[in-house]
């Protein structure tokens, strides 16, 4: 399609485009465009009678306001654009943007969101021409104006010759197809089901090799698409990215669907199945799925239901059956979608403008066939027939370690932070609404981990423990505050060697996982079935949603005894297990070392020399003990071969998690006193900043939400005091009411046996 172009006389037409004298805005055009674009269904009408600015990019760097021009940042990550062109002395760029009004018409599928039969959108539309830097603007832009073109138009975007661009960008709605990895899934939904049913809960969840649940996501937001030819012609590259947004108000909204729940019923089901019921399960999912549930099954169902912790519903009858039926599958699938949707917002948030979300290399007698979805915002369409081979970047979820799948890779936190020893980031991505930076709309979003790698815990095993402190905003704002902000926390332990079932079952407690009271009878099963020494692998998690860490912010610095008694009763739990009968099991060390803990929290610390902790325990635990005390003593003195207190020892644990580089203060071991109040501090004032609205400064480093990731991390550097925050974490919860929101889980694998999923509520 040729628009219509005046080109108005400038007094650089006879200068070549790479000459340093060029503006970057080079001059200005009259076009006049009325062209009706046919989609799916229906059609688009498109008119203008604009302006249109003439921008010339020559070199390195001139910044492009669309990410389309620009210099490579080398950055991965998506928290800077990243350009499809670079000008390098052998190219360069004149870029024809023009804004058009587009009116639709029929019932099609149109990717504008505020479009409809009688609803019109403003589009902004650019092409791209690349040329040699020696050609003169004259020539370039009489030869250009022959032949601008439409993204919107097949016929236009095959006529792209390597170099060349073209891109539309409005508020647009995506659909993408979802693969769900299997062990995001069935966490997630065992989570949901404790929730649910209110106690613990302990399912080996069996799945075919490679099972997975597919769905579909909904993503709404100011985008661009951009059709461009790589070097040499043949195959067309189309990236969709995000943009600059012309609507503040509107935000980004996602929405997340499964398909069916069918396979992760099936496993649900099959977890409480004996095995004379084993073989009914497929029959029954299928009989209540499609409404044929013979009578004969309705006492294997109502058995099976009842096992997941549904007896109260359950009579015996069909129709109960059914009811219980319809609960579980929306259960599945509002938790599973839950749970991606807030993780897909919180990834996609720290992504900066103008981040490639999807790019695809097809081939040229391929583009005919996927452009109408394209334009109509369907990837969902174009994923059920893409070749993987077409795949060259999509958005990808840092924490899943997924294979290469078509579309949107999505997952959370079902793989771990980061394998690397001792690692900290604080990362602050800002993204602006507007081309004023400084006093225009924005947003942030903060990513906070620490993580190490650690050997020689938990009887020699290997471990990999971290934490995730996150905060974003969900829309844009010319003042962000502290109120504007979903806080979340998560943590993982991750255990990897020879472990016994009494030391999983005891950190299982410890994490909230398993009730103290509860037996250990499905973890014991799960072992008995290998032989002795197989290898095993465990993760311990807890997880604070927004709405959940935005409880334990409000009531934190209410009442600070019950807050320190919480933590004594938490240190106390933390503390390593070992056969001697003092720490046997949790609550036993609960019971024994929670005065001492709660001593050294009201006294600071201070004080507390080798010495004086040497003589406090061992007076603590004969007073305590009686002639047990003895037994408890010897073994708290005892050393490793290097001479040093053995690691467990209420000692080596002050050695290890809680001494000074020397003696500051009088506090010689009172670093877990000192994280802990700067803890406690930074959350109250975290807190007030939310309450006061408190502008977060220039520099969103430089923020409360920053200062309070500081103790965070510290808590979560080293393996007792990690153990110990999530123990008071869930303590503090239980204390003020909400511990059913805490999600704690362990996910126990051992040899090649199914994992083992289990939380307590």
């Amino acid at each position: 399609m040729s628009w219509s172009i005046n080109v108005p006389a400038t007094n650089t037409l006879d200068l070549a485009l790479g000459d340093a004298a060029h503006g970057q805005a080079v001059c200005s055009a009259e076009a006049g465009v009325a062209k009706a674009i046919p989609l799916p269904g229906g059609s688009v009408s498109l008119k203008a009678a604009l302006r249109v600015p003439v921008e010339l990019f020559n070199g390195q760097e001139d910044a492009d306001a669309h990410g389309v021009i620009g210099r490579a940042t080398g950055n991965p990550d998506g928290t800077e654009p990243e350009p499809l062109f670079t000008p390098d002395g052998a190219a360069c760029w004149l870029k024809y943007a023009a804004e058009l009004n587009a009116q639709a018409s029929g019932e099609g599928s149109f990717p504008f969101v505020a479009l409809s039969g009688s609803g019109a959108v403003n589009v902004l539309v650019a092409d791209y021409r690349r040329h040699v830097p020696t050609r003169t603007l004259g020539d370039a832009l009489r030869d250009d104006v022959k032949s601008l073109r439409l993204p919107f138009l097949l016929e236009d975007v095959q006529a792209l010759v390597a170099g060349d661009a073209l891109s539309f960008q409005t508020r647009i709605q995506l659909k993408a197809g979802l693969i769900l990895s299997w062990p995001a899934v069935t966490s997630t939904v065992v989570a949901s089901l404790a929730r649910r049913v209110g106690g613990q809960v302990a399912l080996q969840l069996k799945a075919e090799v490679g099972a997975s649940l597919s769905g579909e996501l909904k993503l709404e937001d100011e985008l661009r698409l951009v059709f461009s030819r790589a070097e040499g012609g043949g195959a067309f590259q189309i990236s969709i990215r995000k943009a600059i947004t012309s609507q503040v108000s509107a935000g980004m909204k996602v929405g997340v669907t499964l398909d069916v729940a069918s396979p992760v019923l099936a496993a649900l089901l099959g977890a409480v199945a004996d095995t004379a019921q084993a073989q009914s399960v497929s029959k029954i999912v299928e009989g209540l799925d499609s409404g044929t549930l013979g009578t004969v099954l309705v006492p294997v169902a109502t058995s099976l239901f009842g096992a997941l912790g549904f007896k109260q519903e359950l009579d015996g009858t069909l129709a109960t059956v059914k009811q219980v039926h319809t609960e579980l599958k929306r259960l599945i699938e509002d938790g599973v979608a839950t749970a991606l949707q807030a993780g897909f917002e919180y990834e996609y948030a720290r992504t900066a403008g103008d981040a490639t979300l999807m790019e695809l290399e097809v081939p040229a007698d391929e583009l005919g066939s996927v452009h109408a979805a394209l334009i109509s915002g369907d990837l969902a369409s174009i994923q059920r027939r893409t070749k993987d081979a077409w795949v060259r970047r999509y958005f990808h979820m840092r924490t899943t370690g997924m294979q290469r799948t078509r579309g949107f890779g999505l997952g959370w936190r079902d793989m771990f932070l980061a394998k690397v020893e001792d690692r900290k980031q604080l990362k602050a991505v800002t993204q602006h609404a507007s081309r004023d930076h400084a006093h225009g709309p924005r947003r942030y979003a903060f990513q906070g981990t620490r993580s190490y790698q650690h050997e020689g815990w938990l009887a020699g095993n290997k471990v990999l423990q971290g934490i995730d402190f996150n905060a974003q905003m969900p829309a844009f704002s010319t003042r962000p505050s502290a109120d504007a902000f979903d806080y979340a926390f998560f943590a993982q332990s991750r255990v990897e060697g020879s472990l016994s079932l009494q030391e999983l079952a005891d950190q299982a407690r410890v994490w909230g996982a398993l009730r103290d009271d509860a037996s250990v009878e499905p973890l014991s099963r799960l072992f008995q079935s290998v032989p002795r020494g197989t290898r095993v692998t465990a993760r311990f998690e807890a997880r604070l949603d927004a709405a959940t860490f935005r409880k334990v912010l409000r009531k934190m610095g209410t009442d600070p005894e019950v807050e320190r008694q919480a933590f004594a009763v938490a240190l106390a739990r933390a503390l390593p297990r070992d056969s001697v009968a003092s720490r046997e099991s949790p609550s036993v060390r609960q019971k024994l070392y929670t005065p001492l803990w709660n001593t050294y929290l009201l006294q600071q610390g201070k004080g507390w020399s080798k010495e004086f902790i040497t003589n406090s325990v061992g007076a603590h635990l004969k007073k305590q003990l009686g002639a047990g005390g003895l037994v408890a003593w010897n073994w708290e003195q005892s050393r490793h071969s290097g001479g040093g207190p053995t690691a467990g020892t209420f000692m080596g644990v002050m050695e290890g998690a809680s001494k000074y580089g020397g003696d500051t203060g009088g506090q010689p071991y009172g670093n877990i006193f000192v994280i802990w109040q700067r803890l406690t501090h930074a959350l109250q004032d975290l807190q007030q900043a939310i309450d006061a609205r408190s502008p977060l400064p220039d520099e969103p480093e430089q923020s409360i939400i920053a200062r309070a990731f500081e103790p965070l991390e510290d808590a979560g550097s080293n393996p007792f005091r990690l153990t110990a925050t999530v123990a008071w974490l869930v303590e503090l919860a239980r204390h003020w009411g909400f511990r059913d929101e805490v999600q704690p889980l362990l996910g126990l694998k051992v040899g090649e046996q199914e994992e083992l999923l289990l939380t307590a509520l």
